[in-house]
């Protein structure tokens, strides 16, 4: 049985809690590329020059990753002071209100109130950790690793929900009422309806034995004490090369689609949740299937280097077909990576230090995105096809690095 020794009072709130707070990831992109390659839309309308509206687009996707950055692991530190009922409730609190002011940020035609809130919203993304643990609180030893497998899944979803919901409701030839600030709206009430659910029905799970200094500058620490660490260090590279070359796609493809076939924001989130859909198929169906035949380091090399080819293949692309064909294997491949790369984090590390290590690896996830949203700066020099093509060599080179320390190991 699923969840089996987790009492659903516990387990129904924290699984919203990471829908939530991966959507709220996933539901911006389709928004925003969509507002900003319109030179006409009222937000953008007096960037008067492409290259204005590409750093702002930049920076509204690398807002979110950055704020990620601090408020995730302030945030867990902060769980380990007041327990895990009360922040998960101000993390949801926090994602409520920061969709609120991006939905009002598009009404004024603020652009600066949009992007404060897409800031707030990466602060606030500590749940999905909370979430974890709170569930990992209550698990039992045997039955743990169904539990964790679950929630994956359940982060999938939110993949999937979070293009559909942003790409469906902004899209006003479906409904006249629908618009851009419209998916903002749905996704605050939902966020306030956890927030409450929490509040309410939440049971405590952690019990404070020894509180933790609290420290705003707690990522930076975390990858000091990363780079003494020999085979961690190592890791991060390897990581780091495939999150940013992945993260070239994810993000540029979307571009690339839009100003090829002219795609509104329905179809940019159709393909994005369509993407959502590939990662759950890997995660559910061919990852278990495959570790009874090959072992991760194995597994991690060849899809490392199977999503770098490709996406080598896709950035060439001109066709509209082939652009939805060639984004199975390419999800597919990448969430294969993502997970042994995550296992092979973890086994790195003694059980003692499982949180300092996950600690790093979410730490990585973020910043890989942050630099993400640096590249749509060198959109006009080398236009969405360089940069699909470059982050595809960046996990050719992740794999070649895996494979390197393998053999070092």
């Amino acid at each position: 049985m699923i969840f089996r020794n987790v009492k659903l009072g516990v387990m129904v709130p924290c699984l919203l809690a990471i829908v939530i707070d991966v959507f709220g990831y996933g539901l911006v992109y389709p928004i925003m590329t969509a507002i900003f390659t319109n030179p006409s839309n009222s937000l953008v309308s007096s960037l008067h020059s492409e290259t204005l509206r590409n750093f702002f687009m930049g920076l509204s996707y690398m807002l979110y990753p950055l704020g990620m950055l601090f408020g995730a692991s302030f945030m867990g530190d902060l769980s380990d002071h007041f327990g895990r009922k009360k922040v998960i409730a101000l993390c949801m609190g926090g994602i409520c209100l920061s969709f609120i002011l991006m939905g009002f940020g598009v009404i004024a035609s603020s652009l600066s109130i949009l992007l404060i809130g897409r800031a707030l919203s990466g602060l606030m993304a500590g749940s999905q950790p909370i979430a974890q643990a709170a569930i990992s609180d209550l698990s039992a030893p045997e039955t743990k690793a169904l539990n964790m497998s679950m929630i994956t899944f359940v982060i999938c979803i939110g993949l999937v929900l979070g293009p559909l919901l942003g790409g469906v409701f902004s899209d006003a030839s479906l409904f006249a009422g629908f618009g851009f600030d419209t998916p903002f709206f749905i996704a605050a009430a939902l966020s306030g309806i956890a927030a409450l659910w929490i509040l309410l029905s939440f049971k405590e799970t952690f019990v404070l034995s020894k509180k933790k200094p609290l420290s705003l500058f707690r990522p930076i620490e975390v990858f000091v004490d990363a780079f003494r660490h020999q085979q961690v260090r190592a890791l991060v590279v390897i990581f780091l090369l495939m999150q940013v070359g992945f993260g070239l796609y994810f993000q540029t493809i979307l571009i690339q689609i839009k100003q090829l076939f002219n795609y509104t924001s329905l179809y940019l989130g159709l393909f994005t949740g369509f993407m959502g859909l590939y990662f759950a198929f890997g995660t559910l169906v061919i990852i278990p299937l495959a570790l009874k035949k090959w072992n991760i380091s194995h597994m991690a090399i060849a899809a490392l280097i199977l999503t770098g080819a490709f996406q080598l293949w896709g950035g060439a692309n001109q066709y509209e077909a082939l652009s939805w064909i060639l984004a199975f294997p390419i999800a597919l491949f990448d969430i294969i990576a993502y997970a042994m790369l995550m296992t092979t984090f973890s086994n790195a590390a003694t059980k003692e230090e499982q949180g300092w290590v996950m600690g790093i690896f979410g730490a990585t996830v973020a910043i890989s995105f942050a630099l993400v949203g640096l590249s749509t700066n060198l959109l006009q020099i080398i236009e969405t096809q360089g940069l699909i093509i470059g982050g595809g060599v960046l996990l050719i080179l992740s794999g070649v690095g895996m494979a390197w320390y393998q053999r070092a190991k």
